[in-house]
């Protein structure tokens, strides 16, 4: 283990690692996107590759991600290590072409999310859900329908069926990272 200059003590082929990991809050993402950017900041154009496993969130919380994930002129590869579920799987997909990996046991999911606390925030989570099936379309090559209908209505994925709906490019033990990482 060595010192990184965020000041974490990591491994030196995880330095450049975003964990993903839990049901994505506000917290969690806040977390996320400040290692993002700390790391786009130290090494500007240098991969960085997010490991997931995690059911999701409000998708709210995690448009918050992908904002950043776009905003950042680092490639980021992602690499799902079990559950990539509803909002999770998005970000899995939103990594760089190329450089979309999952464990051969990683399980996609979209499920309809659970009730939210109160009416108002089920409606804003509803009006969300165009939004992301658009963005996902776009990175699938999919009709936003179909994509629209997972979200709404669920699907479910082994690693080989999120490789054949181009969810990911690969299905490896291993993240798959661009030159010079």
């Amino acid at each position: 283990m060595a010192r990184s200059s965020t000041g974490l003590l990591v491994g030196a082929n995880h330095e450049r690692g975003v964990p993903l990991r839990g049901r994505i809050t506000k917290p969690t993402a806040a977390c996320c996107i400040a290692r993002l950017l700390v790391l786009a900041t130290e090494q500007p154009g240098q991969p960085i590759i997010i490991y997931i496993d995690s059911p999701g969130g409000p998708a709210k919380d995690s448009l918050s991600i992908l904002s950043t994930m776009n905003g950042i002129r680092c490639p980021i590869a992602t690499f799902c290590l079990g559950d990539a579920s509803g909002t999770a799987a998005v970000i899995a997909a939103r990594g760089s072409p190329g450089f979309r990996t999952a464990h051969p046991n990683a399980h996609f999911s979209f499920r309809r999310p659970a009730p939210a606390k109160s009416s108002h925030d089920a409606s804003r989570e509803q009006k969300l859900l165009p939004l992301l099936a658009e963005m996902l379309a776009k990175d699938l090559v999919k009709p936003e329908a179909e994509v629209l209908a997972w979200l709404t209505n669920g699907a479910d994925f082994t690693a080989e069926q999120a490789l054949a709906h181009h969810l990911i490019d690969r299905v490896s033990p291993t993240p798959l990272l661009p030159e010079g990482a």
